[in-house]
C-alpha cells in the first residue's frame, strides 16, 4: 500500500477559505444569470423581480468583482494581480482571433 499524500504547503486560512467559498458562489450566480439571458432574453424581467436580466447580471458581476478585489489585497495570498492583468490582455487577444462573431456596429440616431 502506498503512503497517503499530505501536502507540505499550508492550507488556506479561515478567511481565505471563506473568500474562496464566496468566490465559488458568486461565479455560479454569474453563470446562472448568463444562461437565463440566453434562454429568456437580455431585457426580460422575471415575475416578482424588479430588474431585467441585464441589470441582474450586472449586479452579480459587481458581487463577483467585489470578492475578486478582496482576494487581490496584499495580505491575502489567493490571487497574483500581475498574472491577472497579464491574462486579461492575453484573453482579449485570443478572443479577437477565435470568436466566431463580431461586435455589431453602433447605429447613430438622427
Amino acid at each position: 500500500m502506498t503512503e497517503k499524500f499530505v501536502t507540505p504547503e499550508p492550507l488556506p486560512t479561515p478567511y481565505e477559505r471563506e473568500l474562496l467559498t464566496i468566490l465559488i458562489e458568486e461565479a455560479a450566480e454569474v453563470q446562472q444569470r448568463a444562461t437565463k439571458m440566453l434562454r429568456f432574453g437580455i431585457h426580460e424581467v422575471q415575475p416578482g423581480q424588479p430588474h431585467t436580466n441585464r441589470e441582474r447580471l450586472s449586479i452579480e458581476l459587481g458581487d463577483l468583482m467585489a470578492v475578486i478585489t478582496l482576494s487581490l489585497e496584499p495580505d491575502v495570498d489567493l490571487i497574483n494581480a500581475a498574472i491577472v492583468e497579464n491574462q486579461i490582455e492575453k484573453k482579449i487577444i485570443k478572443l479577437e482571433k477565435f470568436m466566431q462573431s463580431s461586435k455589431p456596429e453602433k447605429v447613430e440616431d438622427d
